[in-house]
C-alpha cells in the first residue's frame, strides 16, 4: 500500500474511534468536499462564470459542513447565513485587491516552467485568483461562525431572558477570544506552503527586500491579509445574525407553547 492509503486508513480509524458516528460523517464529508471542488473546477474549465461558481461553491460547501455535520437548527442557520454574507463581502475585497495589485496570472518563477505552453487557456486569471483565495479562507470562516453561534445558542437556552443586544455582546466576546487563533491558522497555513520557496530564494542570494516584493510572495501576503479580514468581519456578522435568529425563534416557540 502507498503512504497515502496508509495515512488515509489511520485518519479514518482515529476519527471513528474518537469521533464515533460524527467522526465517520466528518471523514465522508472530506470526500464530499473534494467532489464539490472537482465539480467547481470542471464548471470553470467549461466557461461557467467564475463568480457564480465561487458563490455556489461556498453555499454548497457551507451547507455540507454545517448542516450535514451539525444538523439543521438555529445555530447552523446563523453560521450558514454569516458565512455566505462574509463570502460576498470577501469576494468584492479580493477582486479589488487583485486588480490593484496586478496579482493575476503566473509569477516570473512559474513562467520558467510553463513558457513552452500556451497561456491562452480561456480563463480570466483575475477572477480565478478570487476563487482560489475564497477556497483557502472559506473553511476558517465556517469554523469561526459555528464556534461563535453554538455558545450563543447555549447561553440563550440557559438564560432566555437575555436581550438580543446582550447576546450580541456575548458573541463578540467569544469571537475576540478566538480571533487571534483563527488568524494565526490562516497565516501559518499560507506561509508554511511557501517556506521551501523562501529558503530557495535565500540560498540564491536574493535580498530580503526582493523576496518580500516578489510577485509570488506578494500574492501570499495579500491572501493572508484577506483571510484575516474575512475572519475579523465574520465575528460581528455571526454574532448579529445569531442573536437575531435566536430572538426571532423564541417568540414563535412561546406562542406554540401557549396554544398547546
Amino acid at each position: 500500500m502507498s503512504a497515502i492509503t496508509i495515512l488515509g486508513i489511520i485518519l479514518f480509524i482515529l476519527m471513528l474511534v474518537f469521533g464515533g458516528k460524527k467522526g465517520l460523517i466528518s471523514y465522508l464529508t472530506l470526500f464530499l468536499n473534494f467532489i464539490i471542488l472537482f465539480i467547481a473546477i470542471i464548471l470553470i474549465i467549461f466557461g461557467v462564470p467564475i463568480y457564480l461558481v465561487t458563490l455556489v461553491f461556498c453555499i454548497v460547501i457551507a451547507a455540507c459542513n454545517l448542516f450535514v455535520l451539525n444538523s439543521y437548527n438555529t445555530k447552523t442557520k446563523a453560521a450558514f447565513y454569516a458565512t455566505i454574507l462574509t463570502t460576498i463581502i470577501l469576494i468584492a475585497a479580493i477582486y479589488f485587491s487583485v486588480s490593484i495589485g496586478h496579482l493575476q496570472g503566473f509569477t516570473t518563477e512559474q513562467q520558467d516552467e510553463t513558457y513552452i505552453f500556451s497561456m491562452n487557456i480561456g480563463v480570466d486569471m483575475i477572477k480565478f485568483m478570487v476563487f482560489t483565495i475564497v477556497l483557502a479562507v472559506i473553511a476558517a470562516v465556517i469554523d469561526l461562525a459555528i464556534t461563535i453561534s453554538s455558545p450563543m445558542y447555549e447561553l440563550s437556552e440557559a438564560n432566555p431572558k437575555l436581550s438580543q443586544r446582550e447576546l450580541f455582546h456575548s458573541g463578540m466576546r467569544v469571537g475576540r477570544e478566538i480571533l487571534a487563533t483563527s488568524a494565526n491558522t490562516i497565516y501559518l497555513a499560507y506561509f508554511g506552503g511557501q517556506l521551501t520557496l523562501f529558503f530557495w530564494f535565500f540560498k540564491l542570494n536574493y535580498s530580503f527586500g526582493h523576496i518580500i516584493n516578489s510577485k509570488i510572495f506578494a500574492q501570499e501576503f495579500i491572501s493572508i491579509l484577506l483571510g484575516g479580514i474575512a475572519v475579523a468581519i465574520s465575528i460581528p456578522i455571526t454574532a448579529w445574525l445569531t442573536a437575531l435568529l435566536i430572538k426571532k425563534q423564541k417568540p414563535t416557540q412561546s406562542m406554540s407553547n401557549v396554544h398547546n
